[in-house]
């Protein structure tokens, strides 16, 4: 068997390509399944099982000491109101204001956060719980520090009014099985393509007719259904009286593929002989050696170490092959690869 260093053959990128493609059918079938279990599992987590909490929402306008805040940049942000939300000070105002029967957390940083719409001075203030009678009671609470309390211990805030308040509903702004379903179907698609990338790469198989000559060393005949295929023969049979005709795979049949060729004209003189896959029986190897050329079919999809295999067997009987071809080769694939139609 020849040695060309299969190892430092370059990525062949187009090849790949096209093998993916042709294992488009399989991608979309595990993106499918893993998009169904993914987003299914979600669907049952956060909707179907989900633990309801329930969210109160009062808005404030907050009117600042100085005239010309817009202009001066003097104005409170986002972080802050959220920063201000987590500081004891804002907290034991809630607290005083809170006049509920349940009893307060020491902390209530997970039940309080802020947000700022596009006008600057418009704050709301979200209390959120998994009873809607304590968020209700809470926000209460929340309006009566912004609006009685707070505005006192901010020397830039002039006046804070509420302008809206929202009763307490359930809080669904953490359940969103659309973009769960498109980032299960993005997974699922990721893990369609790596698996057939790696499938590709591990179980190694010959699809392009070139490889019999730069892996194997074997004189390529070409592929069958072109006249290239019948002139090569001619050459590497010419003279020739008895030619066995070996695949290298227990798929093939000898017989009909040797049936096929003595229906050619030009070769009503030749003997073809049918010999059957060393893989079945070994013992062929000496009628391939009786014969005074061979032909191995290898077929097209055949995997790289059942080939060195055989190729390997064949060399240490001392088998000659005189023209290897790739037989019930994808006729897709190579004429995409080859950008013409490869049969005639």
């Amino acid at each position: 068997m020849k040695d060309n260093g299969w190892g430092k053959e370059p990525f062949d990128l187009r090849l790949t390509v096209l093998r993916m493609i042709r294992n488009l059918p399989g991608i979309l079938l595990i993106t499918i399944v893993i998009t169904v279990v993914l987003s299914g599992a979600y669907y049952l987590r956060n909707v179907t099982f989900r633990h309801r909490t329930y969210a109160a929402t009062a808005t404030f306008c907050v009117e600042y000491a100085d005239e010309d805040w817009i202009d001066r940049e003097k104005y409170i942000n986002a972080y802050t109101w959220n920063l201000w939300m987590t500081f004891d000070e804002f907290q034991a105002l809630v607290k005083q204001r809170y006049a509920g029967s349940r009893q307060l957390p020491e902390k209530l940083d997970s039940l309080l956060t802020a947000n700022m719409y596009s006008d600057l001075r418009m704050v709301s203030i979200t209390c959120t719980s998994d009873d809607q009678a304590f968020a209700n009671e809470l926000c209460s609470a929340a309006c009566l520090a912004m609006t009685e309390d707070f505005k006192n211990s901010v020397k830039d805030i002039a006046a804070i009014r509420v302008v809206d308040l929202e009763e307490a509903a359930e809080n669904l702004n953490t359940v969103k099985p659309v973009r769960a379903t498109v980032l299960a179907a993005i997974i699922g698609l990721f893990t369609g393509v790596i698996f057939f990338l790696l499938k590709e790469i591990l179980f190694e198989k010959i699809w392009l007719p070139e490889a019999l000559t730069n892996r194997y060393g074997f004189p390529n005949a070409g592929i069958p259904g072109t006249e290239l295929f019948w002139k090569n023969l001619e050459h590497f049979f010419a003279g020739k009286k008895s030619i066995a005709i070996c695949p290298v795979s227990q798929e093939l049949d000898p017989e009909e593929i040797a049936r096929d060729l003595r229906a050619r004209k030009e070769w009503k003189d030749v003997q073809w002989i049918s010999v059957p896959s060393p893989e079945l029986a070994p013992e062929a190897a000496d009628r391939l050696r009786e014969a005074e050329g061979v032909l191995l079919l290898v077929p097209g999809g055949f995997d790289v170490k059942r080939m060195a295999l055989m190729t390997d067997f064949l060399e240490q009987q001392g088998v000659v092959i005189t023209a290897a071809t790739l037989w019930d080769e994808d006729a897709w694939l190579l004429r995409w690869y080859y950008l013409w139609n490869y049969r005639k």
